[in-house]
């Protein structure tokens, strides 16, 4: 009898430990779920927050792009203009230092006048 005791004394503290457990388990799985929960969160929220920013970077560079290839273009125009009232002025003064002869449909200096 005194056996039967003893076993039930140990079998009611086994059964006390291993509740204990349980409870110290159930209360770890649950706030390592609120700590993945929030993580999840967390880092969805900085993903966006990063997402929102490139965006706006890439924009602002787009802007950019466009007015410096605006700007660029325009000094191209203004470069080739210069390049070619220059390029008359030049075939002018060859002209003017050369014998006068008709123009000869085959003659660059003629054909230059022309345009």
């Amino acid at each position: 009898m005194m056996n039967f005791k003893v076993i039930l004394v140990l079998f009611i503290l086994f059964s006390s430990l291993v509740q204990a457990d349980e409870n110290a388990f159930d209360k770890a799985k649950s706030t390592a779920q609120q700590w993945w929960g929030e993580t999840k969160q967390a880092s969805s929220d900085v993903a966006q927050r990063a997402s929102e920013k490139a965006s706006v970077l890439g924009e602002k560079a787009s802007e950019n792009a466009k007015e410096t290839g605006l700007v660029i273009w325009d000094k191209m125009k203004e470069v080739g203009v210069a390049t070619q009232d220059n390029a008359k002025i030049g075939v002018s003064k060859i002209k003017s230092l050369l014998p006068e002869e008709e123009c000869k449909e085959d003659s660059a200096l003629c054909l230059i006048e022309k345009q």
